[in-house]
């Protein structure tokens, strides 16, 4: 099998892509069209893989073992449908580990940048964001904190603006 751990995560764009499909397949089978499609549903159309990568990749995961495949008809098409075998599934519990140093050196880029999008603050409020918070050293964890804080504050702002627009247009909750 040629896609060894340590490799897996090489090529960011392409880690993401192999993450990605493993990850979809370990749910139910899926054809590459699907694929495609859950891709560009799961990133809000910001993502949608070619047809020749999503393609080369199941090939690539085919021959090494990662994916099983067999063709189902669809009315006049003859589709190829792909599922995760046991080795896929060892791979992504072996790649976890990777996974998290890579979401982690994105949490860490953000805790840094001068510009953050507002939407990326989100991470971290997760576990994984308030442990890299509370390892920074006291300087940068107040430049992070403030960065949050500023967020959080526009939102709270929008949130009870939404509310009190949905109050004036809709019946009070019942409590």
């Amino acid at each position: 099998m040629s896609v060894a751990i340590p490799t897996f995560f090489e090529n960011p764009s392409r880690a993401s892509l192999n993450y990605f499909v493993l990850m979809l397949l370990r749910t139910n089978p899926k054809h590459g069209y699907m694929l495609m499609q859950d891709i560009e549903r799961h990133t809000q159309g910001h993502w949608r893989p070619s047809h020749s990568a999503i393609y080369k990749l199941l090939n690539r995961l085919e021959t090494d073992g990662y994916i099983t495949s067999w063709e189902e008809k669809d009315g006049e098409r003859v589709r190829r449908v792909y599922q995760i075998s046991k080795e896929g599934v060892a791979l992504l519990e072996a790649s976890d580990r990777d996974f998290e140093s890579f979401i982690n050196a994105f949490i860490s880029s953000l805790l840094e940048a001068e510009r953050v999008n507002p939407d990326h603050l989100t991470i971290l409020l997760t576990k994984k964001g308030k442990a890299l918070m509370n390892a920074l050293e006291p300087d940068e964890k107040l430049k992070a904190l403030a960065k949050l804080k500023a967020f959080m504050d526009a939102e709270y702002a929008r949130v009870c603006k939404d509310y009190e627009e949905c109050l004036k247009s809709a019946k009070p909750p019942s409590t």
